[in-house]
């Protein structure tokens, strides 16, 4: 990475941090997805916080046909935010809070041995288990119609932390045609979906195996792959206060968020 992007990175990362508004990267389009990873490289190296596991967007046939792309993008969950379910966040960590009801895939042993494509089976032998899960995004301000998908991966896909429900569902249990998810925002019901992952579980988490050993990003046990929305994004109200999903035999999930 050149000087300039090097320094772009690093103030996003401070921008993170400070909760401000985030300046676009530039310089990062073309026909590989290099240069952007690169920029997301430096700057969770600049934000110097653990990874506690991975995000997959752009996963599902509409969207990657909406981006022009053949395969799903990715960013990293920092450990410190994983929160269980019933926390309760502070408003003023975040500039706003975006969220997506998503199926989390907890990584098991021998996912570190696995230093190269694999099909869903071999993905699915390394899975712990699947649990329900809410992705918290944030976009500091920067409409996503605003957003190029290179910018969007250099920038983490703007992701502020997960929240993980209690349940959990064996590998080999999982009903996935027949999953129903709600959304409700205090108390009111805003989403409903059933069959509506953008992709089987073991497939996003086989793609991202390959695509993080290409890149040198080795899984480990008890990493957490958010497996993609089955909603679409909601840019939530600054009034709301509690957000609460259910994904059938994987449980509920929910988070308070107080001013």
């Amino acid at each position: 990475m050149n000087n300039g992007l090097d320094s772009a990175a690093q103030a996003a990362a401070v921008a993170r941090k400070q909760i401000e508004r985030y300046q676009m990267p530039q310089g990062l389009d073309g026909p590989s997805t290099g240069p952007a990873y690169g920029f997301q490289d430096a700057y969770v190296a600049a934000l110097g916080l653990p990874v506690g596991g991975y995000k997959l967007a752009v996963n599902g046939a509409p969207q990657m046909a909406h981006f022009g792309v053949s395969e799903p993008v990715s960013g990293r969950i920092f450990a410190g935010e994983m929160y269980d379910s019933g926390a309760v966040l502070s408003k003023a960590g975040f500039e706003a809070v975006s969220i997506e009801p998503e199926i989390a895939a907890v990584m098991g042993p021998g996912v570190e041995m696995l230093s190269g494509p694999v099909d869903r089976a071999g993905a699915m032998a390394v899975i712990e288990c699947f649990r329900p899960a809410i992705e918290l995004i944030d976009q500091r301000g920067v409409p996503m119609s605003e957003v190029g998908l290179s910018q969007a991966i250099a920038l983490n896909v703007f992701n502020a932390g997960i929240v993980l429900g209690a349940g959990r569902v064996a590998p080999e249990a999982l009903d996935l045609d027949g999953l129903e998810v709600t959304l409700d925002l205090d108390g009111e019901r805003v989403g409903q979906a059933i069959g509506a992952a953008p992709q089987h579980p073991g497939d996003a988490v086989a793609w991202l195996i390959g695509h993080l050993a290409a890149r040198g990003l080795p899984l480990s046990p008890g990493m957490v792959v958010m497996c993609g929305t089955h909603l679409p994004l909601r840019v939530l109200d600054p009034e709301v206060g509690q957000v609460d999903v259910t994904m059938g035999a994987l449980g509920a999930v929910g988070v308070t968020l107080a001013a």
